[in-house]
């Protein structure tokens, strides 16, 4: 199978999303109470809300700040590229990796087709949400993808808003002044053998399997981040890699080659 790849400039690419962000935007900003209630209500209504009203966040201790604020039109226009952006890119590479584990494990690959014909997924017209949501061995396999291949480990740097100490597994204490900007090492976390296992560095869907999982610890798993910052496209990433796979297996069957060079 060969693949066209099609370079475009970046800054095109990017013009090109800010004009049609402007006029989207602008045509929320102009719409009527009832336009908007005939339509379905998406994550830019969200920011929509932030950019209209006050937001006051006096009573919630885990902002770094106590005045109320509001978004402003370019911060508004900003974060629907930011989102846009974020999740075309991570979710291309998540399924990037996920084909590349197709090709390297064959039986993997006949597990996913047996379990799309388990659910009588044998055209484009049968995958839709409910079908894709319930491939379960699919799912294992597109969430220990993201675990040995994390794409956006960067993103998940947090500032400490007060100065604390924590107790490390080994028992030690880490003191950490307020302002330290703290970045976890989710690629060595991800592949731990204290929680992961001996083969915590081979390809087994199969270590998401409840009672394989349920006694690790929450933290453990990385790809999104957690807590308040977790990615709000995590659900949308892992169903639009699952149905990807599924949309490409039906047509397609992926193997290494002999020109193939893995490291």
């Amino acid at each position: 199978m060969t693949f066209a790849v099609i370079s475009r400039s970046a800054m095109g690419i990017n013009e090109e999303f800010g004009k049609s962000e402007f006029k989207v935007i602008t045509e929320r900003e102009n719409e009527s109470a009832e336009e908007k209630g005939k339509r379905h209500q998406d994550f830019l209504d969200f920011l929509r809300e932030a950019q209209e009203d006050n937001l006051d966040i006096s009573n919630k201790a885990d902002f770094d700040t106590k005045i109320p604020k509001k978004l402003t039109r370019d911060e508004l226009i900003g974060s629907s590229h930011a989102f846009l952006l974020a999740g075309g890119d991570t979710t291309a590479t998540l399924i990037t990796y996920c084909l590349y584990e197709l090709a390297m494990h064959p039986e993997l690959e006949q597990r996913v087709l047996e379990e799309t014909e388990e659910h009588h997924i044998k055209n484009v017209d049968d995958i839709d949400y409910n079908n894709i949501k319930n491939l379960e061995f699919l799912e294992r396999f597109v969430k220990e993808a993201a675990r040995l291949h994390p794409a956006a480990y960067l993103v998940t740097a947090r500032r400490a808003i007060e100065s604390t100490t924590l107790q490390q597994s080994d028992g030690t204490l880490l003191h950490i002044d307020k302002g330290t900007c703290i970045l976890p090492n989710i690629p060595v976390i991800t592949q731990d053998e204290k929680i992961w296992g001996k083969d915590a560095t081979e390809f087994n869907p199969d270590r998401f399997l409840l009672e394989n999982s349920k006694n690790r610890h929450p933290m453990a798993w990385l790809p999104f981040g957690a807590g308040l910052r977790i990615c709000p496209g995590k659900n949308l990433a892992i169903y639009e890699t699952k149905a990807t796979i599924v949309r490409l297996l039906l047509e397609y069957k992926f193997e290494v080659c002999d020109e193939i060079k893995v490291k």
